[in-house]
């Protein structure tokens, strides 16, 4: 989808100075690429599309931060043990009598206060609020829905990609400098692998590792040429 570009004018403060952004083709440019592929940087306007890029990310970034501790790994291993957890009380849960339930309920009730007992009392199937006693089956219907969402997050099939430090915010950079590169050149980014070393080449590789340093905040950990590689594989999968 594309994105709205923003205004250029004499107030605007660019994230990188302008001489850098013209390096930084330059060198794009000056990568070896494929037989009868042209330079993708060749409008004395590019340089500019690259300032708005880096400043969108910028501005954009936040929201789509996850810590490098999120590896897929670690994910995974966190909401397995939390399922299993998760699942060894709603099982303990369901198998007792709802006598043992509605106990803990009045117990609960017994220990409020003069005040929130004068309030109105919530029925056993009612909603739970800060103020009145947990409703047990609210709480057996929340853990169900806790189950499947944590097994949901910890088969997503996105994890597939993201492989060591293949974070949300490296792969949202990835999607703006795909939109860029297509822009300007007309064609879409892309890639070599190779398979003997595992690295991934091309001029689009390049101007990703040369943003990289640029973008703010910056990358606490630098990615990994295998974690560019993939966000550039899940690019061109959803836009094709």
């Amino acid at each position: 989808m594309a994105r709205k570009g923003m205004r250029i004018d004499e107030n605007y403060q660019p994230p990188i100075p302008l001489d850098e952004a013209k390096k930084i083709l330059e060198k794009v440019n000056s990568c070896k690429r494929k037989k009868g592929l042209t330079q993708p940087f060749k409008n004395q306007d590019d340089p500019l599309s690259l300032l708005n890029t880096i400043e969108l990310f910028n501005q954009t970034v936040d929201s789509f931060f996850t810590k490098p501790t999120l590896t897929p790994k670690n994910q995974k291993d966190f909401y397995n043990k939390l399922n299993k957890h998760v699942s060894r009380l709603l099982e303990f849960l369901q198998k007792e009598p709802f006598e043992y339930h509605e106990r803990i309920y009045f117990h609960q009730m017994n220990s409020l206060t003069l005040e929130q007992k004068l309030k109105k009392e919530e029925d056993l199937f009612g909603n739970i609020t800060s103020e009145k006693p947990i409703n047990p089956q609210k709480f057996i219907n929340t853990l169900k829905a806790y189950l499947e969402t944590t097994d949901y997050l910890s088969s997503n099939p996105l994890n597939k990609n993201r492989k060591g430090n293949h974070r949300d915010d490296l792969r949202h950079l990835i999607g703006f400098l795909f939109e860029m590169y297509e822009k300007c050149s007309g064609r879409k980014p892309g890639y070599t692998l190779d398979k003997v070393v595992k690295v991934y080449k091309g001029d689009f590789v390049l101007l990703i590792e040369l943003v990289i340093p640029h973008v703010k905040p910056p990358f606490d950990i630098k990615p990994t040429n295998e974690a560019i590689g993939e966000g550039i594989k899940l690019c061109k999968k959803e836009s094709s």
